[in-house]
C-alpha cells in the first residue's frame, strides 16, 4: 500500500480515537468541558485533514521504518496529551471548588465579626 494512503488512514484513524477518548473522558467527567471541546477541533482537523490531504509524495522523502517510528511517536505524544489535560482538568475544577470555600469561609468571617461587634455592643450596654 502506498505511503500517502496509510498517513492518510492514520491520521483519520488517530482523530477518530481521540474524538471517541475525548467524549468518554468528558462523560466520566475527567475532562472539563473547554479542553474537551478543544480535544474535539483537534480531533475533527485530524480527520478532515486525513480526508482533505493528498500525502502521495511523502513515501520518497521518509521511510516506511521512520514513518512508523513517527506514528508511534504520535501516539506516544497524544497519550500524553491526554494525561496532561486529565491532570489541569482535575486542578481546575479543584481550584474552582477551592474558592467556593474560600467565598463561604469570607462569608462566615463576616458573620462571625458581625456577631462579636453585636456582642461586644451588648456588653457595653451592661456594663453602663
Amino acid at each position: 500500500m502506498h505511503q500517502g494512503y496509510i498517513i492518510q488512514i492514520f491520521l483519520i484513524t488517530v482523530g477518530v480515537l481521540s474524538l471517541i477518548v475525548d467524549v468518554a473522558l468528558l462523560a466520566k467527567r475527567k475532562l472539563s468541558e473547554p479542553v474537551s471541546v478543544t480535544w474535539g477541533f483537534g480531533a475533527i482537523i485530524m480527520v478532515l485533514a486525513g480526508i482533505i490531504l493528498r500525502p502521495n509524495l511523502w513515501g520518497n522523502f521518509i521511510s516506511t521504518f521512520a514513518l512508523i517510528i513517527i506514528f508511534i511517536l504520535i501516539v506516544l505524544a497524544i497519550i500524553a496529551l491526554f494525561v496532561g489535560s486529565i491532570r489541569m482538568s482535575e486542578l481546575m475544577r479543584k481550584n474552582t471548588e477551592m474558592a467556593m470555600n474560600i467565598s463561604l469561609l469570607n462569608q462566615e468571617i463576616v458573620e462571625l465579626k458581625r456577631d462579636i461587634a453585636e456582642n461586644h455592643r451588648k456588653i457595653e450596654e451592661r456594663l453602663k
